[in-house]
C-alpha cells in the first residue's frame, strides 16, 4: 500500500508535461514521478538531475551500471510490481 497517493492520469496540472515526455519516452510513467507529481517543482528538478547524471556518465559503463544497480536495488527490496 502507497504511503503517498500516486497522482492519476486523469488529474490535470502543471505535471501534465512531465508525464506526456516519460510516456513517449518510456511508454508509462514511473511510479517514483506519480508520488512526485504532488510538487511539480520537484518532479521537473529530479528529472533534469537524473538526465544530467546520465548524460555525464553515458560513456562510463561502470558508473551506468551502478546507476542503474542503485534505482533496481530499493524496488527489488520493496518487492515492487512496476
Amino acid at each position: 500500500m502507497a504511503r503517498i497517493t500516486p497522482v492519476g492520469d486523469d488529474v490535470k496540472g502543471p505535471h501534465e508535461p512531465y508525464f506526456e515526455r516519460s510516456r513517449k519516452t518510456w511508454g508509462t510513467v514511473p511510479s517514483f514521478y506519480r508520488a512526485l507529481a504532488h510538487s511539480p517543482d520537484a518532479l521537473g528538478h529530479i528529472i533534469e538531475l537524473t538526465r544530467s547524471l546520465r548524460g555525464q556518465w553515458r560513456g562510463e559503463p561502470e558508473r551506468m551500471r551502478l546507476m542503474q544497480l542503485a534505482i533496481l536495488t530499493p524496488s527489488v527490496m520493496n518487492q515492487c510490481t512496476i
